[in-house]
């Protein structure tokens, strides 16, 4: 198998966190975590993780800057962005349709589904 896939899990849940990140290591992802928005964009260029597991309303982040700078930038053109929200399907559909999201897990979910609903990212 080539390298692990690289995930970061940008949210200030600690709990959803370490659950997630269990099921994503399981599913063989290589997940970096910042549960803190400080320095977000400067751990995204260090990284460089594959795909971006986003809260939404993490606090004193404002996403929609961090997802529009991302966007405009080429250097990140092929990064996927998945929302990881407790907001209803229908919000977060809306919202990745209006920001060029490429999808959205919702924690409502099962979360030991994560990393084969990640997998669909993927072209083999």
């Amino acid at each position: 198998m080539d390298a692990a896939r690289k995930v970061m899990l940008l949210d200030d849940n600690i709990m959803d966190v370490m659950e997630a990140e269990d099921y994503l290591r399981e599913g063989g992802y290589d997940v970096v975590t910042l549960s803190s928005p400080n320095g977000a964009l400067s751990k995204i260029e260090y990284e460089r993780p594959e795909i971006l597991l986003l809260d939404l309303h993490m606090p004193r982040l404002n996403t929609q800057d961090l997802i529009d700078t991302l966007r405009a930038s080429e250097e990140y053109e092929d990064m996927v962005i998945v929302l990881f929200s407790d907001e209803e399907a229908e919000q977060l559909q809306e919202f990745c349709i209006e920001h060029d999201i490429n999808g959205y897990f919702c924690k409502s979910m099962d979360v030991s589904q994560i990393a084969a609903f990640l997998d669909n990212f993927y072209e083999y």
